[in-house]
């Protein structure tokens, strides 16, 4: 009998939304920013560079890049045969660009002639907090071709946004962690819209207590008691 296909779940425009002004708007932190960025260089020796400076860790065997860290700011990067470079564990995209220049600057200190070329931000994670436990099956019941919701598998309500790309999820105790910017406007916009369009509607207030497990359960009951 021939598998039956998932149904493609569409990409909410959160940009088409009117931001209320008047509502309350808690803020988000960000958490983790990833950033690409090349050393001007090919076939850089990983194994010479970390058998002859205590900086570098590699081992080949686990994985294909040298990882370095430094403590201002607090990140970590892993360094390419090719040249490029990836961070991650920076607040800010500028704390990003910065720690980018300090790497360069750690391979130009033992004479190794590299430059910072074709810096980007690939990933921005921020996390929010709305302050309020919320209705996760009536958003999925009222949205469902633009998000998912499979309690059983996964805590979490899942909302993709078209405009810009960025991932929400959304989970029963009012926490919510965004993922896929590339600036820090796009996602104050687009949470913004999120939040006063569609989260703030669907607040809890009869059954604020009631924890993830428990939520699913309740929605697992009323399922079989409509089943019947």
């Amino acid at each position: 009998m021939p598998k039956s296909k998932k149904t493609k779940k569409k990409q909410i425009d959160l940009a088409s939304f009117e931001i209320k002004r008047d509502i309350d708007i808690p803020p988000f932190t960000i958490q983790n920013v990833v950033s690409t960025f090349s050393l001007g260089v090919s076939g850089l020796n990983l194994k010479y560079i970390a058998l002859k400076y205590h900086y570098a860790e590699f081992n080949p065997q686990t994985f294909a890049a040298a990882t370095i860290r430094i403590r201002n700011p607090r990140t970590t990067a892993l360094a390419f045969a090719s040249g490029n470079m990836v961070i991650t564990g920076a607040n800010s995209p500028l704390l990003s660009r910065y720690a980018a220049r300090k790497y360069v600057r750690i391979f130009q200190h033992v004479g190794i002639p590299v430059c910072m070329s074709k810096f980007r931000i690939q990933n921005i994670v921020a996390s929010a907090d709305v302050g309020f436990t919320i209705k996760l099956q009536d958003i999925a019941n009222d949205y469902g071709p633009y998000c998912s919701y499979e309690p059983d598998l996964f805590p979490g309500l899942i909302f993709r946004s078209i405009s810009p790309k960025l991932v929400f999820l959304c989970f029963r105790s009012g926490k919510i962690v965004i993922t896929g910017g590339k600036n820090i406007q796009e996602i104050d916009t687009t949470y913004s819209s999120l939040f006063s369009n569609i989260l703030v509607k669907y607040r809890d207030n009869e059954n604020s207590t009631v924890s993830s497990s428990e939520y699913r359960n309740m929605i697992k009951n009323k399922r079989d008691i409509s089943g019947l």
